[in-house]
Formats: structure tokens, sequence, C-alpha cells
């Protein structure tokens, strides 16, 4: 067996190992790209969106009207879009379907707006923070911290039909509290999960001594579990489908 030290993870990759250890060696070890897809790019879309509009909006007044917020997420979404035409084009989808996807995702903004405007128009302490923690060898990108009273919730962004805690995010939700101690000290008191399909408000993931617990336990295993570069110790369990997600014959970085 070849070995390595143990590997840097993230939240993903924790993840696919979880639904099926092939499906990690592709991506992680033989670094096969996965297949283009519009939801992937449209979801990369909308988290840019948010974040260049809180990078560029860091103080907002409350009295900016709803109808200019609104404006300034559209304007930004919409030139995104319009960049990320050549790759959405050569998906094979027909005009249709492209429209739904851009009015969809539009609609996931309004939405976001009138959850911003209802709660003062708060600015995020951190957006898109991307934090690498070499005592963990842990590397999570942070969607947003915000204020939350004395202490302070991160938000991960979902744009997801299905609205719904599952497992694969109640582990993000540790790991992304584990790396935010890591690098500021502090914990956080929740992670928001904010789906943006839906006008309700995010769903709260508690952050306690248990969760944080179940994470360390999580990273351990999949650390010790990822330390070999052979093929042999990452059998499917999925039937077979991890095969479908990839470019064949792609031996890029991804």
């Amino acid at each position: 067996m070849i070995r390595i030290e143990k590997r840097i993870l993230s939240p993903t990759a924790i993840n696919t190992y979880l639904s099926c250890p092939r499906k990690f060696y592709l991506r992680y070890i033989k670094r096969q790209s996965f297949k283009p897809s519009i939801h992937l790019i449209r979801g990369l879309i909308v988290h840019d969106t948010l974040y260049q509009f809180h990078r560029d909006n860091p103080h907002i007044s409350e009295q900016l009207p709803i109808a200019e917020v609104r404006r300034r997420l559209l304007e930004i979404f919409n030139r995104l879009w319009e960049k990320a035409m050549p790759r959405i084009t050569s998906l094979g989808l027909s005009e249709q379907d492209i429209r739904y996807f851009h009015d969809d995702s539009e609609l996931m903004l309004l939405h976001y707006s009138d959850w911003f405007y209802k709660h003062h128009m708060p600015s995020p302490e951190l957006s898109e923070a991307r934090i690498l923690s070499k005592n963990l060898m842990l590397m999570g990108v942070i969607d947003a911290s915000l204020p939350d009273g004395d202490g302070v919730a991160l938000v991960d962004y979902k744009t997801s039909k299905n609205i719904e805690i599952t497992s694969d995010m109640e582990r993000q939700a540790a790991f992304y509290a584990l790396l935010y101690q890591d690098r500021y000290k502090r914990l956080p008191d929740k992670v928001l999960v904010h789906f943006l399909k839906t006008l309700e408000e995010p769903l709260v993931i508690h952050v306690d001594e248990q969760l944080l617990e179940y994470g360390r336990i999580v990273l351990q295993s999949i650390h010790e579990k990822t330390m070999s570069q052979d093929e042999k110790d990452y059998p499917c369990t999925c039937q077979g489908y991890c095969e479908q997600d990839f470019v064949r014959g792609d031996y890029g970085n991804g």
C-alpha cells in the first residue's frame, strides 16, 4: 500500500468519501473533473452574487429601499450569468430550460433580499471566508458569518430544492464550527442553513460540544481511511453511479 501523510480534507471531500469511497478516489486522488451541470453553475453564480453584493455594499443604510437592494443583487447576478453563458449553452439545454434556471435563480435572490430587509440588512463579518487549518488538516469556505447578540452565527447558503437538514449538512456545520474556532479562537453559537428557494427563515443547527465531538470523530476517521493512494482501498459503494459524475479521460487538477 502506498501511504501518504494526512491529506488536507474539505467538508465536501469528506461527504464525498462517505457517499462512495471510489467517488472520493476519482475526484481527489485521480483528480478527475466533475461533469459540468446547470445546478453546479447556477449555484456558483448565486453564491458569487451574494459575495460580491456584500463586498461592494459593506454598510447599507436601513433607509435604503428594498427595490434598490434587489436592483443591486440582480445587476450583479445578470452580469455573472452573462459571463457564464458559454458554459451554460455548452450543456445542450433548451432555451426554455435556460430561462427557467435563470428566473429561478433570480427568485432565490429576491427571497434573500426579503430576508435581508426584514432583518434590518445585517452586514456579514465574513463573506466567502476560506479557512485552512493545519491543526485540523481541514479546509473549508464559510459563506458568511453574522453577529448574533453577543455571539456569532455562521451561514450556509443552499440552492437545493429540498428544504431539510440532512446528515451531510450537519457534518458541514460541525466542520465549519471547528474551522471557525481554530481560526478565531471563539465558538460560533449556531449555523444558519439558508435555503434560498423559500421565504422561510433559515433552519438552525446549534453548535454544542456534541456536534463538535461528532465532527472531530468523523474527521479523524476519514483522515485515517484516505491515507492510501491505492485504488483498491477505495471500493465503490454506489453500484457504479459515481463513474457517471466525471468527465471521462480527464486528469486535470479539478
